[in-house]
């Protein structure tokens, strides 16, 4: 069932900390089980998949049925794209690659409906609930007040642009994408590499002194602990190909018979 609040966002706001994960393999099935494991939230992700949004609305309504939230990670920053991801039921949008305050404004003008954004006026979409339950002014109300704006900064210019992107009004989380931002620094894949992260802590104290929500990856509850630390409040905690490809390589050890 289509829940009319954002389990995410109710959260944070009470002091406890939504954790996530990533589904990649684009299956019903997998985010079913991603809710009744009892994590918060699904990553729908568009950017590193060839997935399209008939299937992204069916993991939604997947999210729905086990009461877990949907973030979609478009796959760029067409407004477009957020539309129709929000149309097929996202309530966490996530733009990745954003490094100034323009491209911030955009995401929030394209995710909002009038007075705080441009989204597109429609009374039948599966993100508005079809218009059911109310005027439409009111499903308005309802879609600004339960989707959160996310935008991910992953690059060396948004660390240096972090704090204009952080004063965007509308603007509710932010994630530091540091695989693409050690890539940007010329240390890919050093994550424990002293430049990488002190640009995550600097970029994190912009966040959260300019009252946003900071979001992290982590895949091991050290790494979870030490973005804690750091400022987060929203943890994603694996994704599913990766655990797959743990497991399947795990068997292939065992399963040896000369």
């Amino acid at each position: 069932m289509m829940q009319e609040t954002n389990k995410v966002k109710e959260k944070v706001l009470n002091g406890q900390v939504p954790r996530g994960f990533i589904c990649r393999t684009m299956s019903p099935a997998v985010v079913e089980l991603i809710g009744l494991c009892g994590l918060d939230f699904v990553w729908i992700d568009m950017e590193h998949s060839t997935v399209d949004f008939q299937t992204v609305e069916h993991l939604c309504r997947a999210a729905d049925a086990v009461g877990i939230e949907a973030l979609v990670r478009v796959p760029d920053q067409s407004p477009a794209g957020i539309l129709r991801a929000l149309e097929a039921g996202a309530s966490i949008i996530n733009v990745p690659q954003v490094e100034d305050r323009v491209e911030a404004e955009a995401v929030v003008r394209a995710a909002k409906f009038h007075p705080l954004g441009a989204r597109g006026y429609t009374s039948s979409s599966r993100g508005t609930r079809y218009g059911v339950g109310g005027r439409i002014t009111e499903k308005f109300a309802l879609a600004n007040d339960r989707v959160m704006t996310m935008v991910q900064i992953e690059s060396a210019r948004g660390v240096k642009n972090a704090a204009e992107i952080c004063s965007v009004p509308g603007l509710d989380v932010v994630s530091i994408g540091y695989g693409d931002l050690s890539q940007s620094l010329g240390i890919t894949g050093e994550i424990s590499n002293p430049r990488l992260l002190e640009a995550v802590q600097q970029t994190m104290e912009i966040i959260v002194s300019n009252g946003r929500i900071a979001a992290m990856h982590a895949e091991q509850p050290e790494m979870a602990k030490k973005w804690m630390e750091m400022g987060a409040r929203i943890i994603c905690c694996g994704v599913d190909l990766n655990m797959l490809r743990g497991g399947l390589l795990d068997l292939c050890g065992r399963f040896v018979f000369g």
